[in-house]
């Protein structure tokens, strides 16, 4: 099931950037996922010196990219960069609800920053 552009807008509404097109239905690791980032000029939390590149759009991410995608009856919110993980930060979290994907993913840009920070190796 694809995720419904209402909820993909409201991301793009808090200065997210979204994946033009999601993965495909029977990708094995993000089904009908999008890819969410967030660009240098949206204010939020970050990750200092981070600097990554939205495709060749020209956007400089200065944060980890979510992938956002729907499994098993669930809406997934992940951050999955270490490798092999999970590594610090790393996490995925199952919603019951879209609302409370949407809402996880904007708190972990735009809320607690310790949530991003607990990445970094101290």
């Amino acid at each position: 099931m694809r995720i419904p552009d209402n909820y993909l807008d409201r991301l793009r509404n808090a200065g997210l950037v979204i994946s033009e097109e999601p993965f495909v239905p029977d990708h094995v690791a993000y089904p009908n996922g999008h890819i969410v980032g967030k660009p240098r000029e949206t204010l939020g939390n970050s990750i200092p010196e981070m600097e990554g590149y939205w495709g060749y759009t020209g956007i400089v991410l200065n944060a980890p990219t979510i992938y956002f995608y729907r499994a098993r009856g669930k809406w997934v919110v992940a951050v999955e960069d270490w490798v092999p993980g999970p590594g610090p930060g790393d996490f995925v979290h199952a919603h019951d609800t879209p609302e409370g994907a949407i809402d996880d993913i904007l708190d972990y840009y735009f809320g607690d920053p310790e949530r991003m920070n607990s990445r970094l190796v101290r």
